[in-house]
C-alpha cells in the first residue's frame, strides 16, 4: 500500500498532548530499561533542559536577537488527512524531532575566517508498525529537508541561519542517503578488560590529584574547549580552503543534557539516588567528562581535554585520565568502558593502541557504530567538500 500525497500534511508542532503521543509511541525503540511511561516522561525533562530551551535563554536572545528562535528543540509531524479526525493524534503516522545549537564554520568564501552556524541534528525518527512500508518517512524527511532549506534561504536571515547545516544519527544503515546525506562510519572502542587496561595502561595507578567534576561546575573547562576546537577549526580550513568545516559549539548544556539523561535513568532503574561524579579535572586543567550510560551498562566518555603546556605528555595524561574513569566504571558496577575514535584517535595514542590491541578482541576494539553520523552538505558543497570536525559522542542527539 502507498499513500495518496495530496493527503499529507508536514507539520511543526509544539502541543504537550501530541508530545506526549510520539513519545508513547517512539519508546517501542528507546525506551531501554524504563517503562514506556517513564520514557515518556523522560523525554518531556529532556526538553526542558538548557540546550532544549536555549530559544528561551535570556543571554542567546541578546547574543543572537535576529536567529535566536531556532535554538532548541522542535518537533515535527506528518499527517494523513485520509484517515478518520477521531483526537489531535489520529492522523499523525510519522514524527521526528531537531535539536537546534550553535555551531562554528569555515566556508569556501570564509578566507580563514571562523563564522557561526546553526546546527540542525535530526532524531526521533518514527514511524508506528501499522503505518510502515507507506513511504510516510521518505515524505517526512522530504518535508523535513525543504523546511530547513527554506529558513536558510530566507531573505535578511541572519549568517548564522545562511549557513545552517543539517545532521543526523542513523540506526538503519545508509537509508538517509537517498535524502542527500552523507555517511561517516566514525568507529567506537567497547573496553570490556577494563581491569587489564587499568593494570597494563594506567599501570595500576590513579593517584592524579585534582577534583570531580559536579553537575554545573565546570564551565571554564568548557571555554578551553571552546578555545580548542576553533584552534582545530583553523588548522583543519588551512589544508581545505574550498570545503564547509564545521562543528557543534562547545556549551555545558549540551553535557547537562547528557546528564539529565544519566540521573534520570539512574533513579529509575536501582543504580543509587546519589548524584555521580560527571567527569574529573586534574592540576593542570586536563579532564575527561563522562556519561553513565545504565541502559547498556557502559561508562561513556564523552569529552577528553588535554592541556596545551601538557601536549607533549599528552599520553601521560590520558593514563592519569583513564584511571579516573575506569575507577567510576568500577565504583558504578558498569562493565564496558566505551570512547568514540575521533574522540581519542588511537593513532595519536600509541601506547594506548598497543595496549588495547593485547588487551582487546578486535571486534571491541574497531566496534561498528549503530549510530551511524550523517551530514547534509549545504548549497555548494557536496560528500567531497565538506568536514565535520568533532564528530564524536558529544554531539550525539
Amino acid at each position: 500500500m502507498t499513500n495518496n500525497s495530496n493527503n499529507l500534511k508536514f507539520e511543526k508542532y509544539d502541543d504537550p498532548e501530541i508530545k506526549r503521543f510520539t513519545h508513547m509511541n517512539n519508546g517501542e525503540a528507546w525506551q531501554g530499561l524504563l517503562t514506556r511511561e517513564q520514557y515518556a516522561d523522560r523525554e518531556q525533562y529532556l526538553s526542558e533542559s538548557g540546550i532544549a530551551q536555549k530559544n528561551h535563554d535570556p543571554l542567546a536572545k541578546k547574543l543572537y536577537p535576529e536567529g535566536y528562535e531556532w535554538f532548541g528543540i522542535k518537533f515535527f509531524a506528518l499527517k494523513d488527512t485520509s484517515l478518520p479526525t477521531t483526537s489531535k493524534t489520529s492522523q499523525i503516522v510519522s514524527s521526528c524531532e531537531t535539536l537546534n545549537r550553535l555551531g562554528y564554520c569555515t566556508t569556501s568564501g570564509s578566507k580563514g575566517k571562523i563564522e557561526l552556524c546553526l546546527n540542525v541534528c535530526i532524531g526521533g525518527v518514527f514511524t508506528e508498525k501499522k503505518f510502515r512500508g507507506q513511504g510516510y518517512a521518505k515524505v517526512m524527511i522530504e518535508s523535513l529537508n525543504k523546511y530547513y532549506d527554506d529558513l536558510r534561504s530566507t531573505p535578511g536571515a541572519p549568517d548564522f541561519i545562511k549557513n545552517l547545516v543539517i545532521t543526523l544519527y542513523s540506526e538503519v544503515g545508509d537509508y538517509y542517503t537517498q535524502f542527500g546525506y552523507h555517511t561517516l562510519h566514525v568507529p567506537l572502542h567497547n573496553i570490556t578488560h577494563v581491569d587489564e587496561l587499568y593494570q597494563e595502561y594506567c599501570e595500576g595507578i590513579d593517584s592524579a590529584t585534582g577534583r570531580f567534576l559536579g553537575f554545573e561546575d565546570y564551565e571554564d573547562l568548557v571555554n578551553l574547549q571552546d578555545e580548542e576546537f576553533k584552534k582545530d577549526l583553523l588548522r583543519t580550513n588551512g589544508a581545505n580552503k574550498d570545503s564547509f568545516i564545521f562543528m557543534v559549539k562547545p556549551d555545558i548544556e549540551i553535557f547537562k543534557w547528557f546528564q539529565y539523561r544519566d540521573i534520570f535513568i539512574q533513579e529509575r532503574t536501582d543504580n543509587g539516588t546519589t548524584q555521580p561524579p560527571f567527569g574529573f579535572e586534574l592540576d593542570d586543567r586536563s579532564h575527561i567528562i563522562w556519561h553513565h550510560n545504565w541502559n547498556d551498562n557502559k561508562l561513556v566518555i564523552t569529552k577528553i581535554y588535554i592541556s596545551e603546556n601538557q601536549k607533549m605528555r599528552s599520553e601521560v595524561i590520558l593514563k592519569q585520565l583513564f584511571a579516573k574513569a575506569i575507577n567510576e566504571a568500577r565504583r558504578t558496577h558498569l562493565d564496558i568502558l566505551q570512547f568514540w575514535d575521533f574522540e581519542i584517535p588511537l593513532n595519536e595514542f600509541p601506547q594506548l593502541q598497543a595496549t588495547l590491541k593485547k588487551v582487546c578482541d578486535d571486534d571491541e576494539l574497531y566496534a561498528q557504530n549503530g549510530s551511524i553520523s550523517a551530514v547534509r552538505p549545504p548549497p555548494g558543497y557536496n560528500k567531497d567538500t565538506i568536514i565535520w570536525e568533532k564528530n564524536t559522542k558529544f554531539c550525539w542527539f
